[in-house]
């Protein structure tokens, strides 16, 4: 419904005004003033309301969700775009509207200007975004349009704790194969999403991928040895902050997920190579979104460089020289250096050994954006983890590179 603004109002009441003093005075000049002002108003209510039609007819919206098959209660990531032409003389905002199912909402923001909210899932079932919402305004009238068309992409919710029992991948035509087991009793399945590059062929699932004529990959809820472990590498600083808002949408996420999923999780927060926060085996999820609150970008105190072991360290040192002499040099060298790395452990190595001792994962999960610079911190991380014989999986964005001891790479 058209809402009238302070300037319009004022000029209604100008008119309210000058028709009263027509009717007491009998003086046509102030008549056909008032006339005139209520002409006015009229045309431009009518104009608005051409100029408002004229931009929806070319609105145009992208919505990306980050998977489109999951488990209710389960949240998602949505990034939505809103691209019209805005009359002159109009300011327009766009808010996308979440499925009617959903709980969260989306931000006002300009066209053309990507906006990214989280919104979580809790009714079970096949759904739909509701459109888009237009907040127009000029200098004499507003107005909320609500564009209904737009409803891609489709979403299917299934029931929390959904389980595939008694039958193979693929054995039947039915729906049902969120968290299902495998035949191993190895990962639950969380949900799916849209095959992107870089993601592990193996995880492809043929039966919703035939289903939906796209490539869709399982998303592991974790292993059935332990809860899993959540580790998030803090960037030195935020080149990208539309970049940092998906890192930090994408852990919370996941911790979100893996405490509903399985029995708790722990969180582990490093800058460099430094311990931030750790959290042992949470199962409260207040517990886990306060240890992630103000997440931010953080320079480290002390970078680490360090190399992975005593060996490594040594080896580097007993490179080939040109004759005899120099050989020997750098094997005592080696020596010397392997003996202090071996007696002065890195004190980070020790935080992290201790934190692995307390959570009891069996699996880690590194979210990192991978920036420039030292990664060794990363490095040992996967190596103390291999130690404990977890499996380690990398979360990071595409092209951003891999680690040495990494299990699987998947893509933010």
């Amino acid at each position: 419904m058209i809402r009238p603004t302070r300037t319009s109002g004022g000029v209604a009441a100008l008119a309210l005004a000058l028709t009263v003093t027509a009717l007491l005075l009998a003086n046509p000049a102030a008549a056909l003033a008032a006339g005139s002002l209520a002409l006015f108003l009229f045309w431009r209510g009518w104009r608005f309301e051409q100029d408002l039609a004229a931009a929806a007819a070319s609105l145009a919206v992208t919505r990306e969700v980050d998977r489109t098959i999951l488990r209710q209660g389960t949240a998602a990531t949505v990034r939505v775009k809103a691209d019209l032409a805005v009359p002159a003389g109009m300011e327009v905002r766009v808010r996308d509207l979440p499925p009617a199912v959903a709980a969260g909402d989306a931000p006002l923001s300009p066209p053309g200007t990507a906006a990214t909210y989280t919104v979580r899932l809790m009714a079970p079932g096949e759904t739909a975004f509701r459109g888009v919402v237009l907040s127009a305004s000029d200098a004499f009238f507003s107005r909320d349009l609500v564009c209904r068309r737009h409803d891609a992409p489709q979403i299917r919710v299934f029931p929390a704790g959904t389980t595939e029992s008694g039958r193979g991948t693929g054995a039947t035509g039915s729906d049902a194969e969120v968290d299902r087991r495998a035949a191993l009793a190895g990962q639950g399945i969380r949900g799916f999403r849209p095959y992107q590059m870089g993601d592990d062929p193996g995880l492809i699932d043929w039966k919703v991928t035939a289903r939906r004529d796209a490539y869709y990959v399982r998303q592991p809820s974790g292993l059935e040895g332990g809860s899993p472990l959540i580790a998030v590498d803090l960037p030195a600083r935020a080149a990208d902050p539309e970049a940092f808002a998906r890192f930090s949408m994408a852990v919370c996420g996941a911790v979100e997920g893996a405490i509903s999923a399985r029995d708790g999780c722990s969180l582990l927060v490093v800058a460099g190579g430094e311990v931030v926060r750790f959290l042992p085996r949470t199962l409260d999820i207040r517990d886990a979104i306060a240890a992630l609150g103000g997440l931010a970008p953080l320079e480290p105190r002390s970078h680490l460089y360090r190399a992975p072991g005593p060996a490594a360290l040594a080896g580097r040192a007993r490179m080939n020289g040109r004759g005899a002499e120099d050989w020997a040099f750098r094997e005592k060298f080696g020596g010397v250096l392997a003996a202090f790395a071996a007696e002065s452990p890195a004190p980070f190595a020790a935080a992290v050994r201790a934190a692995f001792g307390r959570a009891e994962a069996s699996e880690i999960r590194i979210y990192s954006l991978l920036p420039p610079g030292d990664k060794s911190h990363l490095v040992q991380l996967a190596r103390e983890a291999k130690v404990r014989g977890m499996r380690v999986v990398l979360k990071a964005p595409a092209g951003a590179g891999a680690l040495p001891g990494i299990d699987a790479v998947e893509v933010l």
